[in-house]
């Protein structure tokens, strides 16, 4: 028995990580002005933040179509006798329907090949972190329900943390008012995220982006919880101020594991260029 990863574009991982892994990627789409993109296909990361700064019409994203599912459900049908789908929460997308639309299309019509879909609960880097144990697990025999079992548990441990350059993305999506935008670039407030139950939400308004740095290492360390760790350090055309935090979660937390990488425009369309945070996923007791 092989087992096959599907997942979506939004998890975010650099592609040297799934080298040689059995895993396969999902873009989500960009649409502006009439054009659809491909994410990580037909557009970058640096790409989209670029287009978002000069746009007078703000980008928006979009689930994959189901039939894109059914194509990489086929493609890893052909090496796999198991699939196992990992999809954007439910909560922040409708790729989970996507993807369970694309699994009732292919039955019997890929012979009696199991495929499961379940919904992440995560976004960004922490289903990223999901996805990738879940690719390696496989790609070390794993049964499919002993996958879905870890899931199950990872997708309640993992944790996301991240803070805004300002409110402005946020209000031109309409997710705040006016005033407050304005307040928070009258005071410097750079806005502190993080990711719970499927969904993200605003956790503190700091002033200055040296608190707001200091408040995203404490709560890492906090999810960390003392264990060995696996952490992702995001950041949406903001480079520097990512390998600052690496640096500071590689110094306070020992982390097994971690890594850099530009973060998802499927969230990046609504918070904006700046973005800057990490994902902790936990390994297990220190020796």
């Amino acid at each position: 028995m092989t087992i096959a990863i599907v997942t979506d574009s939004n998890v975010s991982l650099p592609a040297n990580l799934l080298e040689g892994l059995p895993i396969s990627v999902v873009p989500l789409e960009i649409h502006h002005e009439g054009q659809v993109y491909k994410d990580g296909i037909d557009i970058t990361p640096s790409e989209f933040y670029d287009l978002q700064r000069v746009a007078k019409i703000l980008p928006t994203t979009s689930a994959p179509q189901p039939g894109a599912f059914v194509e990489a459900f086929s493609r890893a049908a052909e090496t796999a006798s198991e699939i196992v789908c990992l999809t954007l929460s439910s909560e922040l997308s409708a790729t989970y329907s996507a993807a369970m639309a694309a699994r009732e299309a292919v039955v019997g019509a890929l012979g009696n090949i199991r495929i499961e879909v379940t919904d992440s609960r995560c976004a960004g880097t922490a289903q990223g972190l999901v996805a990738l144990a879940a690719a390696r697990m496989a790609d070390h025999g794993a049964t499919t329900d002993a996958l879905l079992l870890n899931i199950a548990h990872w997708r309640s441990t993992v944790r996301l943390y991240g803070y805004l350059q300002s409110l402005y993305y946020v209000w031109r999506g309409g997710r705040v008012p006016r005033t407050l935008m304005w307040m928070g670039k009258l005071l410097d407030i750079k806005p502190v995220l993080q990711l719970s139950e499927g969904k993200i939400g605003m956790v503190e308004r700091p002033r200055t982006e040296r608190r707001a740095m200091d408040r995203v290492v404490a709560l890492a360390t906090v999810a960390a919880a003392n264990e060995r760790t696996q952490i992702a350090v995001m950041h949406a055309a903001a480079p520097e101020q990512a390998e600052v935090l690496a640096q500071r979660l590689r110094s306070e937390l020992a982390p097994d594991e971690l890594f850099i990488t530009e973060f998802t425009p499927v969230i990046g369309a609504h918070t904006g260029p700046g973005l800057v945070g990490c994902s902790v996923f936990r390994l297990g007791p220190r020796a």
